[in-house]
């Protein structure tokens, strides 16, 4: 006999090995064989208790149709300054951030303005995975021609940067050798597939959940998109089979068509009309084929309103815009252009 039929463990311990139909009633003989219904049972069954703060946000990271899962908006260093009271080392810092220490964004277009020790700020990090410039979105005319200005700033990821400027070299790469099939153009979608069969990725453009059309378009200088509903894509050059944009335009494109529902491929010109007025040419046909239409309505539609992309504002692409006064933040900076 063992130490459990002993002391009787044996009448009170369940057997996790057997199924839920060998357990016998509490009321049955021994040898009647009786089993339990699947009303009754010997353990209750618990109520679910609510989720928490955390599993929801687990459970969030499988809520998406593709691509990779939901990335943190705040850098890492950033996260972990929140958690941790010693020092941070990490691959976007050059020197170890404390408490006593703050941590600002890297700003490429204003080398002069950056002190490593401020009066008030105390000694000053960057974190070279967070990249702050202006958009340079607009063009202001003055006496001596065209300023390019900017109406806000962008904010955007390096190491984001990184992945498109990769995925758009190898896309002008295969954009420039044959087309597959004898096909007399590329098309996006046939693009796509040669991309994941090369190089056995599905793009940046998948992972965050851009559209390769709209990805396309934030190389204007690369690429061109031509046909009905912009159908095919060629290069721009086809003397220059390289990326000819800066990458940090294309995110900067990328930024504020988030905030405005769609790319601009080149800055805007004030008092002209962009490649988005579709409502202003609306309003020319209807002046041609006679109908009145008053000068009110051309001015209002100068600026047309195009209908907003889902697409373009719920990628997940880490880049932001926020529109600001760039004269009022920066009253010290000459707004004139470079001279060498």
């Amino acid at each position: 006999m063992s130490l459990l039929e002993r002391t009787g463990m044996t009448q009170s311990a369940p057997d996790l090995a057997a199924s839920g139909t060998s357990v016998r009633s509490k009321g049955a003989a021994s040898g009647a064989g009786a089993l339990l219904s699947e009303t009754e049972t010997s353990w209750p069954l618990q109520p679910m208790l609510p989720l928490t703060t955390q599993q929801r946000l687990q459970a969030s990271l499988y809520d998406r149709p593709r691509g990779g899962p939901r990335e943190q908006i705040l850098s890492p260093t950033q996260r972990m300054r929140k958690c941790r009271s010693t020092e941070i080392l990490h691959s976007s810092l050059e020197e170890p951030l404390t408490t006593w220490k703050s941590l600002e964004p890297v700003r490429p277009k204003w080398p002069t303005l950056w002190r490593r020790y401020h009066l008030k700020d105390g000694i000053r990090v960057k974190d070279q995975d967070t990249i702050l410039v202006e958009a340079r979105d607009t063009m202001v005319k003055t006496k001596k021609g065209l300023l390019r200005d900017s109406s806000g700033f962008v904010t955007y990821s390096e190491t984001h940067r990184r992945k498109v400027e990769i995925d758009a070299i190898f896309l002008a790469q295969i954009v420039n050798g044959g087309i597959p099939g004898g096909g007399h153009a590329w098309t996006p979608k046939v693009l796509e597939r040669i991309f994941k069969e090369r190089t056995g990725r599905i793009g940046s453009w998948n992972h965050y959940e851009v559209p390769i059309k709209h990805f396309l378009a934030l190389f204007p200088k690369t690429f061109q998109q031509f046909g009905p509903d912009m159908q095919f894509v060629r290069l721009r050059n086809l003397l220059r089979p390289v990326l000819v944009d800066d990458s940090e335009d294309a995110m900067s494109r990328l930024a504020c068509a988030r905030e405005r529902g769609f790319i601009e491929p080149q800055p805007h010109i004030e008092g002209t009309v962009g490649l988005h007025n579709e409502e202003l040419m609306e309003t020319f046909a209807a002046i041609d084929d006679g109908q009145a239409t008053s000068f009110a309505d051309i001015k209002l539609n100068l600026r047309a309103k195009t209908a907003c992309l889902p697409e373009l504002r719920d990628h997940r692409m880490k880049v932001a815009y926020k529109s600001t006064d760039v004269r009022a933040v920066t009253p010290n900076l000459a707004r004139k252009p470079f001279s060498r």
